[in-house]
């Protein structure tokens, strides 16, 4: 019997790695050993980028692996991160601890499900809502910057992962737009050169400070979303009232124009003073 292998099975793979890698995370987390669980998240995401660009080389994109993906997504980026912040200090909150570490997996649950509603007419410039594997990453990066153990023991940083799981968790349902990465081809480089490089000189910088200065630049790339989004609706408002002023202007001239027209016609309409004189004299 002959087994006939798919394209498709080479992306896949990589999905499936995603899942592997989650529950690798969860295991780790459960064990106590959070840098491990850490940086299988991490693992995770490469992962997930790797599924798409095989997919796209091998040309074996397909509805399976969307699907796929999105499920994998859930576990690597969902799951994992959640269950990683309550082990990791959480657990001690009581219910507002369950709470805040259920956001990265509850929320990004709904936000891949409005994801995969509106993937037809999606937009390749920019995605609706924080990516959850940007959320994942952000949450992992501020426990490698300020390390497990300090995190544990001082009660402003657990505030302040607190507060960042909630955000993570409520940008992601947002609308708030966050540009997509371009693939790493030179057309993507000659299309997107500003934020090619940005997006290799932060990865530099990872590997270099060993993911402790990720946490930075994701910082970064967070707030940029919010900014832009506020910036481009103040546009649009300017934009908006200009457009009004100069059609109330139009309108306004337009109306004076009529005016001086009607005002010439009823001028030629009437008999001249003068001639009526001469002919009431003859």
């Amino acid at each position: 019997m002959r087994i006939r292998l798919s394209r498709s099975i080479v992306p896949n793979l990589f999905t499936v790695l995603n899942i592997y890698f989650g529950f690798l995370s969860i295991i780790s987390a459960a064990q106590d050993q959070f840098v491990p669980a850490l940086w299988y998240i991490v693992l995770s995401a490469i992962c997930d980028s790797l599924d798409g660009l095989m997919a796209r080389l091998t040309n074996s994109a397909s509805d399976f692996g969307v699907e796929l993906d999105s499920l994998a997504d859930v576990v690597g980026f969902g799951v994992a991160p959640s269950f990683l912040v309550y082990s990791l200090v959480l657990h001690d909150w009581g219910t507002l601890g369950i709470l805040v570490s259920a956001a990265p997996l509850i929320m990004g649950a709904l936000r891949l499900a409005r994801f995969n509603v509106q993937l037809v007419g999606f937009s390749k410039d920019y995605f609706t809502g924080m990516p959850i594997p940007l959320s994942a990453l952000t949450l992992v990066s501020y426990v490698l910057y300020f390390s497990p153990e300090a995190i544990q023991t001082q009660e402003t940083l657990q505030y302040g992962l607190m507060a960042l799981t909630a955000t993570c968790g409520t940008l992601m349902i947002s609308t708030v737009r966050y540009p997509v990465v371009p693939s790493l081809t030179p057309r993507g480089f000659r299309d997107h050169p500003v934020l090619m490089l940005l997006f290799v000189a932060a990865a530099l910088i990872a590997i270099v400070s060993q993911g402790t200065m990720l946490f930075p630049a994701l910082l970064l790339l967070i707030v940029s979303g919010p900014i832009f989004s506020a910036g481009r609706k103040l546009r649009a408002t300017v934009q908006g009232k200009n457009s009004v002023a100069v059609q109330e202007n139009g309108l306004q001239e337009g109306s004076g124009q009529s005016d001086a027209r009607d005002e010439r016609g009823r001028q030629r309409s009437q008999p001249d003073d003068n001639s009526a004189t001469m002919d009431s004299s003859t």
